[in-house]
C-alpha cells in the first residue's frame, strides 16, 4: 500500500528534522557562551551571542517554510495542528537561547569563582535533555514512513520517558545551584543576583523546552 506521505510532492517531517538540527545548533552555543562569560573573553562572548541571534533567525525562515509544505485539508498521518504545536514548542528553544544570550550581554555580571563550576554542571544537564529531544526528532521520518507504528513508536517512547527522568535531574540541579547563589547574596550586587536567578530560570527553561516537545511526541503516537 503506498504510504499517503507519496501522494505530495513535499513532506513536512524533513524540513521538521532540519528545524530541530538549526535549533541544536542554537543550544549548542550555550556552554561556549558561559565558557567565555567565565574567561572573561567579552570578544569571543559578543561573537558567540551574534551567533545565536543568526541561527534563530535562520530556525524562523525553516519554520516559516514547514508551515507553507503543511497547509490546510492535506492528509497526514498526524493532526497538522498536532504537528503545527511540534513545531512551536521545538521553535521555543531558539527563542529561550536569544534571551539567555541578551541577558548576558545586558552588563558585565559576574558569579562568585565557587559557582563557575556548578553552573557548568547545571548546563551539562540541561544539554542531556536537549540531546535526548533532538535524538526523538530524528526519528520522525522514519516514524512517518511506518505510518507512526511498530517498532519505531516504541523507540520513540522509550525516549520520552527517559527525557522525563534527564528533566526531572535538570530540576533537581537547577534548585541546588539556585540555593547556592543565594550564600552568596550578601557578596553580590542586588542587580547581578536578580540576573543570575533570571539566567538560571532560562537555562531551566531549554530544558522544559526540549521536554515539552518530546513529550507532545508522545501525545500525536497517542492520537
Amino acid at each position: 500500500m503506498t504510504n499517503i506521505l507519496s501522494l505530495f510532492s513535499k513532506s513536512p517531517f524533513e524540513p521538521l528534522y532540519k528545524h530541530r538540527v538549526k535549533v541544536n545548533e542554537c543550544v549548542d552555543q550555550l556552554k561556549p557562551l558561559f565558557d567565555a562569560l567565565f574567561t572573561g573573553d567579552s570578544e569571543k562572548q559578543e561573537l558567540i551571542s551574534k551567533r545565536i541571534f543568526d541561527l534563530e533567525s535562520e530556525a524562523d525562515i525553516i519554520k516559516a517554510e514547514v508551515r507553507i509544505i503543511i497547509p490546510k485539508g492535506v492528509f497526514l498521518p498526524v493532526n497538522r495542528e498536532d504537528l503545527m504545536r511540534y513545531l512551536k514548542l521545538q521553535d521555543n528553544l531558539a527563542d529561550t537561547m536569544e534571551d539567555i544570550s541578551l541577558i548576558v550581554g545586558l552588563k558585565k555580571i559576574k558569579a562568585p569563582t565557587k559557582l563557575a563550576d556548578e553552573i557548568m554542571s547545571f548546563i551539562e544537564t540541561v544539554l542531556t535533555v536537549c540531546t535526548i529531544g533532538y535524538e526523538a526528532t530524528k526519528n520522525l521520518t522514519s516514524l512517518a514512513a511506518s505510518g507512526f507504528k511498530g517498532e519505531e513508536v516504541e523507540k520513540v517512547l522509550a525516549m520520552v520517558e527517559k527525557s522525563e527522568k534527564a528533566e526531572r535531574e535538570s530540576d533537581r540541579v537547577g534548585l541546588a545551584l539556585a540555593r547556592s547563589l543565594f550564600t552568596f547574596e550578601d557578596e553580590m550586587k542586588p542587580t547581578d543576583l536578580f540576573l543570575w536567578f533570571r539566567i538560571f530560570d532560562l537555562i531551566g527553561d531549554l530544558a522544559d523546552d526540549s521536554d515539552n516537545t518530546t513529550s507532545w511526541l508522545r501525545i500525536m503516537l497517542a492520537r
